[in-house]
């Protein structure tokens, strides 16, 4: 008797655990707002790639967000000859696929890298664009004001017969034109051009050396309303008749103040003349912000390095 009961009890007590045990193995539906989910910040940056005119062009891409360095170092992989289809058609690379990056650091504003020995492979020839590529790809960050380049820990400058200072600044030049009568009242000057690629807009700095004294402000709106273009597959939108009336500078801003033949339909700045005056403006001067203003009106329209 006893041992029915105790038999009966056991078989009672393995049901019951066999029913509990189903119940917490069933999933459960969720609503969505018990549902995590994980995002991944991503930043707008902006590498120098080679068009088919030889010509180093900006061209915009989306990167994980990182520190600093982390995102540099992301920048200068870019560069790297490789198979990511992140590059456009019609645009190259212009460092040897097999240079390592052996290390990144910024101090100061200055970023110093050091490359493996196969950066050696690069022609002397080719040395310049390669520079001008590394150097302009980190200036569009406001932290960086200037670039050192090493190969195995020594200056590059002790391996190319290429004049290459120690701390590359702005001053070094894009995609360099001299259009020099003359060695008097020499400027140079960064100027952002556009050119139609895949029916897409891609814009190209092209650094001139020209024999004119005045602001570089005034010179890159008088050249960017010129009907003249040197390389012809660049253009600008700027009407020829646009005027700058005046310019102030004051806490990294820069404010323009132009004649309403900056507006192009429905009194409003087409967005490439935004972004090829902002852009030579951040090439030529420290500033972050650039703001239009039409004759001084309260019509404003403003444009900010992302970085």
């Amino acid at each position: 008797m006893l041992r029915r009961k105790a038999l009966k009890k056991i078989i009672i007590t393995t049901f019951v655990l066999f029913v509990v045990l189903t119940f917490y193995m069933i999933p459960s539906k969720k609503k969505d707002d018990d549902i995590s989910y994980h995002y991944v910040d991503v930043k707008d940056v902006s590498v120098y790639l080679l068009n088919n005119n030889d010509q180093l062009t900006k061209v915009d891409f989306k990167v994980n967000d990182g520190t600093l360095k982390d995102i540099l170092t992301l920048v200068i992989c870019k560069l790297i000859k490789s198979n990511d289809d992140t590059i456009p058609h019609n645009f190259k690379q212009v460092i040897p696929h097999d240079v390592k990056i052996l290390d990144l650091n910024i101090d100061e504003g200055i970023v110093s890298i050091n490359f493996s020995e196969e950066f050696l492979n690069i022609k002397n020839d080719d040395i310049e664009k390669v520079v001008e590529a590394i150097s302009y790809s980190l200036f569009d960050f406001k932290e960086v004001s200037g670039v050192s380049l090493y190969i195995e820990g020594e200056n590059i400058s002790k391996y190319f017969s290429r004049k290459i200072p120690d701390i590359i600044k702005k001053d070094y030049g894009i995609n360099k034109r001299f259009e020099l009568k003359n060695l008097n009242d020499v400027s140079k000057v960064v100027i952002y051009y556009i050119d139609n690629v895949d029916d897409k807009d891609y814009y190209v700095p092209i650094t001139k050396y020209v024999n004119d004294d005045r602001d570089k402000i005034k010179i890159i709106i008088d050249e960017l309303s010129s009907n003249y273009v040197y390389e012809s597959n660049l253009i600008s939108l700027l009407d020829k008749n646009i005027e700058l009336l005046d310019y102030e500078i004051k806490n990294d801003v820069m404010t323009l103040n132009f004649n309403n033949s900056i507006f192009m339909t429905n009194d409003d700045i087409l967005e490439e003349v935004v972004y090829s005056i902002s852009y030579s403006v951040f090439a030529n001067y420290d500033v972050n912000e650039v703001i239009f203003k039409v004759d001084g009106a309260d019509f404003t329209k403003k444009n900010t390095k992302s970085y």
